[in-house]
């Protein structure tokens, strides 16, 4: 297995860690003060309960989103989300070629918040991987991915990495040997509907 990991989730991570770690110490402070003075009374269950709240936001932002990735396996691709995965059999793939965000996401269209997000991966080249359609999983589980990792024209995912060329390479010398284990098995249209329900099994293990 070979993981390319998302600049997006690695653009998200670094947006908002500093600011849920500074509202950690700040609620902390609170506490540690309220100690001393009383001042928050009966009350003060309330502020632990945000800062246990804050530090699960920390550790999402801080550890969970590191393992945002493309991962490419000998059966199939997967798409890694902080904490949700989803595989693409080959057999959905219909080509992967170089892009841009712009592309499916004008920059004019964006907020505020997303264009300080975003700005620095505009300029990158990615890889589009466009599927001839969506696992049931990932149509069913798209929520829980950032909508700047799938298409807007075609399906596919938008994959801003590191090495968008080394990806492509991984890719398709995985491509290359799952088909061949799948050509011997028997080829032509006689297989075909096997074939297909087989790719759909690997998306569901």
């Amino acid at each position: 297995m070979k993981k390319h990991r998302l600049l997006l989730y690695d653009r998200l991570g670094r947006h908002m860690r500093p600011i849920s770690l500074l509202l950690l110490i700040i609620l902390l402070a609170i506490g540690v003060y309220d100690q001393f003075a009383a001042v928050l009374g009966d009350n003060w269950y309330w502020l632990w309960m945000a800062a246990g709240f804050v530090l699960l936001l920390w550790f999402y932002y801080a550890i969970l989103l590191r393992r945002g990735a493309i991962q490419v396996h000998p059966n199939y691709l997967k798409l890694q989300g902080a904490l949700l995965g989803v595989k693409v059999s080959y057999g959905r793939f219909h080509s992967a070629t170089s892009a841009r965000l712009e592309q499916h996401y004008p920059y004019q269209s964006l907020t505020n918040r997303e264009k300080d997000l975003l700005e620095p991966l505009y300029g990158q080249t990615c890889l589009f991987i466009e599927l001839r359609s969506y696992p049931p999983r990932l149509k069913n589980w798209r929520f829980w991915f950032p909508r700047f990792l799938l298409g807007t024209n075609r399906p596919g995912i938008i994959c801003v990495v590191d090495d968008w060329m080394a990806l492509s390479r991984d890719i398709e010398a995985a491509r290359v040997v799952w088909q061949q284990k799948h050509d011997k098995r028997g080829g032509g249209e006689a297989r075909s509907l096997a074939a297909r329900v087989l790719d759909e099994e690997i998306e569901f293990h």
